[in-house]
């Protein structure tokens, strides 16, 4: 029994000195990631897919929506002129 609780507190050991060591590099993923995003060289899905990692680990990843009534309220217009085109450059 108290072999198993040593190996357990090694391989929690181990864990801990990883996560500090890759701790040590989100700096640098995160400016990765910024240059892939603004990397207009790169394909849209590519630069669309850096964001979305940038904004889902700054602001938490959207949730699922829930479906809810919907009411007969005025509708809501979305317009996205000119995205796909900037994206696309």
């Amino acid at each position: 029994m108290a072999e198993k609780k040593q190996k357990a507190e090694k391989r929690s050991k181990a864990a801990e000195q990883m996560r500090q060591l890759l701790a040590e590099r989100i700096p640098e993923a995160v400016g990765v990631l910024l240059q892939v995003m603004r990397d207009e060289g790169q394909k849209p899905e590519l630069r669309m897919k850096a964001a979305e990692s940038i904004l889902d680990r700054a602001c938490g990843k959207a949730s699922t929506a829930q479906p809810t009534e919907v009411s007969a309220a005025a509708p809501i217009s979305i317009s996205f002129e000119g995205v796909l085109e900037e994206w696309s450059r």
